[in-house]
């Protein structure tokens, strides 16, 4: 299994980006994230700051989407 700690940029609010992490909230100085980075992107932290994660990104976008399927599915019925 793969253990790289993945944060999801939840919003940033003057100045400050709040991150969600394994543990909880993390708050740090928005001029830290990625260029480019937007609310829901998951992002690792490396050796030169954070970096956008599309991969993971995009495959929590459509975990999320496939369960958003399944139970609009199953009221219908």
């Amino acid at each position: 299994m793969d253990k790289r700690q993945v944060w999801i940029l939840d919003r940033v609010e003057d100045g400050t980006a709040y991150l969600e992490t394994e543990t909880g909230m993390q708050a740090v100085p928005a001029r830290e994230l990625p260029a480019g980075a937007r609310e829901g992107d998951c992002l690792q932290k490396g050796p030169d700051g954070l970096k956008l994660d599309a991969e993971e990104t995009q495959k929590r976008k459509q975990r999320i989407q496939n369960k958003l399927d399944r139970l609009l599915k199953r009221s219908k019925s």
